[in-house]
């Protein structure tokens, strides 16, 4: 079942996040900014819910660019329990996010992954994407 995330999904989804980004995040940041996105009207998170428990978390960005025409959307995770994969639930968050967005009039959606990631550019490549943008990044430190 997808739901709006809430508050007490919060450690599921700190979880989640880990194992997307196959590292132990900084906790109190998280914390932080999770709450923030609760709080802001241009930030959606969605979570699959399974025995009472988030197994899968989707969030969308609204963006407003200058060099689009409408808002656009941009999925920044997108993350289901390695337990929990196969059974269409990243299916099921990809196309609920869509239908939202559909709803909300955005021109696009938007997403980047990184470049080991095989499995996930065949998911995307499937659910009718097409990388057509290099995303560049610098670390700053």
């Amino acid at each position: 079942m997808i739901i709006e995330a809430r508050l007490q999904d919060m450690e599921d989804i700190y979880s989640l996040l880990c194992i997307l980004e196959n590292e132990q995040l900084n906790q109190k940041y998280f914390e932080e900014k999770y709450i923030q996105g609760l709080e802001d009207n241009n930030v959606y998170y969605y979570v699959f819910i399974e025995n009472n428990k988030a197994v899968g978390f989707i969030s969308l960005y609204i963006h407003n660019y200058l060099h689009h025409n409408q808002l656009t959307g941009e999925i920044v995770e997108l993350v289901v329990n390695p337990n929990y994969r196969s059974q269409r639930i990243g299916h099921q968050l990809i196309n609920y996010v869509e239908s939202l967005a559909k709803q909300l009039h955005l021109e696009e959606i938007e997403l980047s992954t990184s470049t080991y990631r095989k499995r996930a550019h065949h998911f995307y490549e499937v659910h009718g994407y097409i990388m057509n943008h290099y995303n560049y990044i610098k670390t700053l430190k």
